[in-house]
């Protein structure tokens, strides 16, 4: 009997445990105090982190572009000149936390996207006022 109650709450677990997204324990602080570290590997590591989330965003883009040819837009455009290096992208993070230190305990990669969706608009868009929740 246990062991078929054991099962049942098992089945019972397994539908929400399945659409569980991971997420970084990585906050915005932490990601600065990387880029912003006296050590190579670290800045390194945070140049990295954030060209990573700048090319999965480019990625998405392609596959749901503006013009709706493949599916409804996304909420935001980022559009980074190809000849942006990591480190632009990394000086670029940096700047955005120091104007907005309260955002440092939210999750890294809404900092970045954040960050990069400030200084790199598509053509057409107009400059935003504010970081968005």
């Amino acid at each position: 009997m246990k062991t078929v109650l054991l099962i049942a709450t098992l089945a019972l677990a397994l539908p929400s445990a399945a659409h569980a997204q991971r997420q970084s324990n990585l906050t915005a602080q932490k990601l600065i105090d990387l880029c912003t570290s006296k050590e190579k590997t670290a800045v390194e590591g945070c140049t990295a982190y954030i060209d990573g989330i700048a090319d999965t965003s480019a990625y998405y883009q392609r596959l749901r572009p503006a013009d709706g040819t493949k599916g409804g837009a996304l909420p935001g455009y980022i559009c980074v000149p190809g000849p942006t290096t990591g480190v632009q992208l990394r000086q670029t993070v940096v700047e955005f936390f120091k104007k907005h230190p309260e955002q440092a305990t939210r999750q890294a990669s809404g900092i970045v996207l954040r960050a990069l969706d400030a200084a790199y608009l598509c053509p057409g868009e107009q400059k935003r006022l504010a970081p968005t929740e």
